[in-house]
C-alpha cells in the first residue's frame, strides 16, 4: 500500500467519525428538547392542583427556557401572569385553560377528546 491510500483510509476514517458524532450529537439534542416539552406540561398539569404552590411555580418558571422558541405558548403565559395579577382576578380560568392548550399543543399532546372542564377539574385528596 501507497502513502497516498494509507493517508486517504485515515482521512475517510476520521471524517466519517466526526460526521457520526456530529448527527449524532445533533439527535440527542432533538430527543432532550422533547423531552423537556413532554415533560413540562406534565408537570403544570399534575401541579395545577395548587397553582399557588412552589411546584406549579417552579414549572410555570421554566415555561420561558423550554418553549422561548414557542411564541403563542409565551403569549399565553403572559395573558395568564396579566389575568393573575388584576385585582379580583377575572376571567383567570379561561386564561389558564388557553395556556394549558398552548402548551399542550406546543408539545404535540392531544386534547381533542377533552372539554376544557377537565383542564379545571383536578384530583386532590386532601380537599
Amino acid at each position: 500500500m501507497s502513502n497516498e491510500t494509507i493517508l486517504i483510509t485515515v482521512v475517510a476514517s476520521l471524517l466519517s467519525g466526526l460526521v457520526g458524532v456530529g448527527v449524532s450529537g445533533w439527535f440527542f439534542y432533538k430527543l432532550e428538547r422533547h423531552k423537556l416539552k413532554l415533560d413540562l406540561p406534565r408537570r403544570l398539569l399534575g401541579y395545577r392542583f395548587s397553582i399557588s404552590g412552589d411546584d406549579f411555580s417552579c414549572a410555570m418558571n421554566e415555561v420561558i427556557g423550554v418553549f422561548a422558541d414557542c411564541p403563542e405558548v409565551l403569549q399565553k403565559m403572559g395573558s395568564l401572569y396579566e389575568t393573575i395579577q388584576t385585582p379580583g382576578k377575572p376571567n383567570v380560568d379561561g386564561a389558564l385553560i388557553d395556556f394549558l392548550k398552548a402548551i399542550c399543543k406546543s408539545s404535540q399532546l392531544t386534547q381533542a377528546t377533552l372539554n376544557d372542564g377537565y383542564l379545571l377539574k383536578t384530583f386532590n385528596a386532601r380537599n
